[in-house]
């Protein structure tokens, strides 16, 4: 009760403080009177190019250069605080080119005939057609006695080419392994809400949905952990997938073993990038409405708090208000989001702030049953088997901090710290089991939840560069700490038999209940030490060398009804991480990284008396070329084989006195998967935005090479969308589409065949497959600019309301339609 308390009352602090911004946020447009645009830069020395990416990507400024002509010029460390005019002078000084502003806000980079004869140069800036952020009006360039170089526009705010995956921001194309970044711009367009909304629109991402939390698998393994801002990394909860992106900047996936920062699993590991203050005064407010009463509000202002814009703030918050195509379903959601850049010292900054999100679901989806023999029923999708008293409430709060010190020009330290909380209040029946043909009949099932979740994460590194045989090369040395407790508490019990043609739920429970069939505690705290060393021994090649090593590896489990606790502790162990780059053009690189797979299984039982099985292990190996068409369009394709030896395969069931341990196990499973991924990703043109990824992937047990280990993951996955301006139509015009598309997938079940003697299904057991056929989704969209500063689109998924099972499942449970045809429509304003 205590505990209770105490997290209301931490709750309500933070809501206080976060809803207290908006008077400190009212400031902003006092305090933008005095700003400048002055940001804070650091940039180390690079080559040209990448600096002018740097600086597009830390000032979110349009700069239009040609890669090729600035890739081998060397560049000067910049770092302060400066205005983009007074950086870019700082960056070109040394060299024949210089920048032209435009009347867009954005830049041109142009090479200069310095000769002393030349006479002045006279530059006439005449409107066109392009792509920039708000306004598509931008300028060409006509001068005498100067060259023009073929310009590529780069807005950092919209890159979909730079990842946040790993401690800091990356060139993906530099990256040994597969990433997908979902940018910001790309969240809008498609007018995605939530985590599960992004992942479902990700390449190589599939979804089992289930009725209470969903998972999600990349090359036919589970993705299991999650990062916030490149720190240590946590673990993906019930509560995960309706995490709210209004909050965020940008969504990146790494497919694949995560080797030297934790991921346990191989399937990869997401990171959330979020939001953060800017010293330029921006308010921006979006509703939408759409199918099934879906609207909502979203509100996000930032801005300087201070004349000399050393402190800055932002502020998020959301009201969404939803039916569901599945009835009588409706969820109700407020999140606000907080958050402050303190500028301590020209080369210390604080990045801090706090999130609240609470969500209360009434008659929550539950999955829906087949007959008897395994066939269809055919059913409404507006059909759910949970009770209409049902409800979920779901409660996350998170605080964090994000501390960086930058040396010199080379080196930098920063430290990462994240908490979170969440509590899941439960109270439902459902229907379960294949319903018989002659009576219509399943089973009511009641359940009840209560689970208390606390996480913090800790990660502390120190990365820079140094020169050795005139040759750059990186390193990144830190440590990390997780620790999460799980308090859950559960009852799962029978009720009663029911028809599942004519529902009538049972009563509403009592909530909470006398008493819980399960009370729990499961405690985890993992730490360890990484680094990495990307050597260059000669242009163009960069060997990545690393290992992660862990020194502590422990799982509690308390069972609060009996009184019996149970701690598990691995071994300390170290991972090695390889990977090599090589450029073997100045747009092309060619890749290859290997990873071990690592993973605790102590709390598995071989017996009763142990001992627990030996950890799970395997390597992840990827190879690939990465090519960069033009500044901001990157295609890639990958090779990936993943195995997998010694994972935990159920055995027999005993129980096991004095113990939490689950038994009995034996470590036989394996498995591998391999496979191709394409992608091609950013701007064909500065008019066309285009995103397409297609996956191939066969995996298998290799102890039944017939028998996949993951049928939820289908061999074909194509996610494609674009977006093209048609300013040339009419000013302002933009439309888009795209498709997710895939051959099938399917679960393994077992019915009861036909017997003639009772004329009943009671013979014997059969094992069957529940098919989902291919499919294709399209979805489309049409957006106008009122003017610069208003905006409004008109989104349509499922155009052809194609019928079809998201999630196939069992005969008696676990099928999920997919959603139907549905609009959404959304005004947007930015000031």
């Amino acid at each position: 009760m205590k505990d209770d308390q105490a997290k209301s009352r931490l709750a309500l602090a933070i809501r206080a403080v976060l809803w207290g911004i908006p008077v400190i946020v009212t400031s902003i447009s006092a305090s933008s009177v005095y700003a400048a645009n002055v940001y804070s830069i650091s940039i180390a020395q690079t080559t040209l190019d990448q600096a002018l990416k740097q600086l597009a990507i830390q000032t979110g400024t349009t700069i239009s250069y040609d890669t090729t002509a600035l890739a081998k010029i060397k560049s000067v460390s910049l770092k302060g605080n400066y205005a983009v005019d007074e950086a870019l002078e700082q960056l070109l000084k040394s060299s024949t080119f210089e920048a032209v502003k435009l009347n867009n806000g954005g830049y041109t980079i142009r090479s200069i005939d310095i000769k002393p004869e030349n006479s002045p140069k006279v530059v006439v800036l005449e409107p066109i057609h392009t792509q920039a952020q708000q306004s598509r009006n931008t300028s060409t360039i006509h001068e005498s006695n100067s060259t023009q170089l073929p310009t590529i526009s780069i807005k950092a705010a919209n890159q979909q080419n730079v990842a946040n995956i790993g401690k800091s921001a990356q060139d993906i194309k530099e990256i040994p392994q597969s990433v997908t970044v979902m940018s910001r711009q790309r969240i809008d367009e498609q007018g995605l809400k939530t985590l599960d909304d992004v992942l479902l629109q990700t390449t190589g991402v599939t979804r089992e949905q289930l009725w209470l939390n969903n998972n999600y698998s990349a090359r036919g393994l589970k993705i299991e952990n999650i990062r916030y801002d490149g720190g240590s990394t946590a673990s993906l909860q019930d509560r995960s997938n309706s995490a709210d992106l209004a909050q965020y900047d940008s969504v990146e996936v790494l497919r694949g073993a995560d080797g030297l920062f934790g991921a346990g699993e191989a399937g990869g590991v997401i990171n959330l990038t979020s939001k953060r203050p800017k010293a330029e005064t921006e308010i921006n407010g979006t509703v939408s409405a759409g199918s099934w009463n879906n609207y909502r509000g979203e509100l996000d202002a930032t801005g300087s708090l201070t004349q000399d814009q050393s402190i800055k703030g932002r502020l998020v918050t959301v009201f969404h208000d939803q039916d569901f195509f599945y009835k009588p379903a409706h969820n109700r959601r407020e999140m606000v989001y907080g958050a402050l850049s303190f500028d301590l010292l020209p080369e210390t900054t604080l990045f801090t702030g706090a999130s609240y999100q609470k969500d209360k679901t009434d008659a929550f989806n539950a999955s829906l049953p087949r007959w008897e023999d395994g066939a269809d029923m055919h059913l409404p999708r507006s059909t759910t088997m949970g009770a209409p008293w049902g409800w979920i409430e779901r409660e996350n709060i998170s605080v964090f901090a994000n501390l960086q010190h930058q040396i010199n020009d080379n080196w930098k330290t920063q430290l990462n710290l994240r908490h979170n909380i969440g509590n899941d209040n439960i109270n439902g029946a459902e229907m379960e089991g294949a319903v018989s043909y002659s009576t219509h009949e399943n089973q009511w099932w009641r359940y009840q939840d209560d689970t208390n979740f606390k996480e913090t994460t800790l990660d502390l590194n120190l990365q820079g560069s140094f020169n050795l045989f005139e040759q750059k090369h990186d390193v990144i040395l830190g440590i990390d700490h997780t620790n999460n407790q799980k308090d859950y508490k559960q009852n799962w019990t029978y009720y009663a038999d029911g028809n599942a043609i004519n529902r009538v739920a049972p009563p509403e429970w009592d909530y909470p209940p006398a008493a819980w069939e399960t009370d729990n505690t499961n405690e985890s705290r993992q730490s360890a030490l990484y680094g990495s060393f990307k050597l260059r021994p000669i242009d163009d090649l960069a060997l990545i060398v690393g290992g992660r090593y862990t020194f502590k590896n422990e799982l509690a489990i308390e069972n609060h009804n009996t009184n019996i606790r149970n701690t598990y502790t691995e071994d300390k162990k170290f991972v090695p991480y390889y990977g090599i780059t090589y450029d073997i053009l100045p747009s092309t690189t060619a890749y290859a990284s290997f990873a071990e797979i690592y993973k605790n299984q102590r709390n598995y039982l071989v017996s009763v008396d142990g001992p627990g099985l030996d950890p799970l292990t395997g390597k992840n190996i990827e190879f690939g070329f990465k090519h960069q068409i033009n500044s901001s369009l990157l295609a890639s394709i990958a090779y990936f084989n993943i195995k997998k030896e010694k994972e935990a395969v159920y055995n027999t069931r005993a129980s096991i006195p004095n113990s939490n341990s689950s038994c009995c196990y034996i470590g036989t499973g394996t498995m591998e998967s391999k496979g191709v991924d394409i992608e091609l990703n950013g701007n064909i043109t500065p008019d066309w935005n285009f995103s397409m990824g297609y996956t191939y992937n066969k995996n298998e047990k290799k102890d039944n090479t017939n028998n996949p280990y993951n049928t939820y993951t289908p061999k074909h996955l194509l996610k494609l969308w674009t977006t093209y301006q048609l300013d040339q139509i009419i000013d302002g015009l933009e439309v888009g589409g795209g498709v997710t598309a895939q051959s099938k997938n399917y679960a393994k079940g077992s019915v009861r065949a036909f017997n003639p003697v009772t004329q009943k299904f009671d013979g014997a057991w059969n094992a069957i497959e529940i098919v989902q056929p291919q499919y294709a989704i399209w979805s489309a969209r049409i957006a106008y600019d009122i003017n610069p500063k208003w905006n409004v689109a008109l989104n349509l998924n499922n155009i052809f309301d194609k019928t079809y099972y998201s999630t196939i499942g069992y005969p008696g449970y676990g099928n999920f339609y997919g959603e139907p045809r549905s609009f959404l429509l959304t005004l947007k304003a930015n000031y």
